[in-house]
């Protein structure tokens, strides 16, 4: 019983010190605190971004205008061909569903408007 206990502190006192050892060696940034994690996050978001361009730019055979509403809102914007409106939503900021091309009717190329409004 003893034994057991002993080993169950040893273990605790481990780990709150390899915690707290984790914890200082994090630095600091203008906008905060830069975590190991969020470096991780950001360079796995990118990398997807390049994959997700290099297919689109591989197999992506579009010419004609192409009318686009963003996620499903009543927003829509022209695009020259349906490529770019795919390399758009590479980003991930923004969501372009392909929609009728009378929608965009009268709209500029790359200017977000009311859907129909053109």
């Amino acid at each position: 019983m003893k034994a057991s206990l002993l080993v169950c502190v040893i273990l605790v006192a481990v780990f709150f010190l390899n915690v707290s050892g984790s914890n200082s060696s994090t630095t600091s940034s203008d906008a905060g605190f830069d975590y190991p994690v969020s470096n991780i996050l950001i360079r796995s978001k990118s990398r997807s971004r390049r994959i997700c361009r290099r297919n689109v730019q591989k197999s992506c055979t579009s010419t004609t205008k192409t009318c686009a509403r963003l996620g499903k809102a009543n927003i829509c914007q022209a695009f020259q061909n349906d490529c770019t409106r795919q390399l758009s939503n590479c980003d991930g900021k923004k969501f372009y569903r392909k929609v009728e091309l009378n929608l965009c009717r009268g709209l500029p190329l790359d200017t977000v408007r009311p859907c129909g409004s053109g």
